[in-house]
């Protein structure tokens, strides 16, 4: 593993942010480098799942979902939340879970990123058009080969490097939506999950509810 230099990652991240005319917070603390990283094994396969269960909010039928999933064995990649959505009827998901479901594209493509499928991942863009073809494709039956094969881990210190980004990212547009400041073509909504995902790999420790977004 590279040796990565915490604090000129910072400094790094704080200029990205002020070139977009943000604010940043010199009390934010870094990260610990030697956090607990996921395998690619792992990774695609919480993209597989994140794939699989955006498709309800595209409105495909639960059943259908909670077939596939089970036939390529990822029930055991599933949280709670998870869970719960494919117990229920399509009419019975509340307006809080179809907004979670809708916002797992952002963190399906961080997660491309994070696998190598996207060469870059701009916090100021959306989802770019690619992204449906790069997975599976459930309506015709695609299995998680798209994933599982083709998924290679970016180097250690470029995923400390993105993480860092977008956790001071998530500090500035949460201090500015709170302060009714605009932050341009920087969405905090994007920003958010696109974080988690990174959190998310590089933290085993925790799970899809659990990821510690604190800033």
């Amino acid at each position: 593993m590279a040796t990565i230099d915490v604090e000129a990652i910072k400094r790094e991240s704080e200029e990205i942010i002020r070139r977009y005319g943000g604010q940043t917070c010199d009390g934010l603390p870094c990260h610990d480098p030697a956090d607990p990283a996921r395998d690619v094994q792992a990774v695609a396969r919480r993209a597989l799942v994140l794939n699989a269960m955006l498709q309800i909010a595209f409105q495909a039928p639960i059943p259908v979902i909670k077939r596939w999933i089970s036939a390529h064995d990822l029930d055991d990649e599933l949280v709670e939340s998870e869970r719960a959505i494919l117990e229920k009827e399509n009419a019975d998901l509340t307006e809080q879970e179809r907004a979670n479901l809708h916002w797992y594209i952002e963190a399906l493509w961080a997660l491309a990123w994070v696998g190598g499928l996207i060469e870059q991942m701009p916090f100021d863009e959306h989802v770019g058009d690619n992204l449906a073809a790069l997975c599976p494709n459930l309506q015709i039956g695609e299995d998680g080969a798209k994933f599982l094969t083709r998924m290679r881990l970016r180097p250690h210190d470029e995923l400390y490097r993105m993480r860092d980004l977008y956790y001071r990212m998530h500090w500035w547009t949460r201090n500015a939506e709170l302060q009714g400041q605009p932050t341009g073509n920087v969405s905090i909504d994007i920003i958010m999950e696109r974080r988690k995902a990174l959190e998310w790999t590089l933290n085993a420790d925790d799970d899809w509810d659990n990821v510690n977004m604190s800033t």
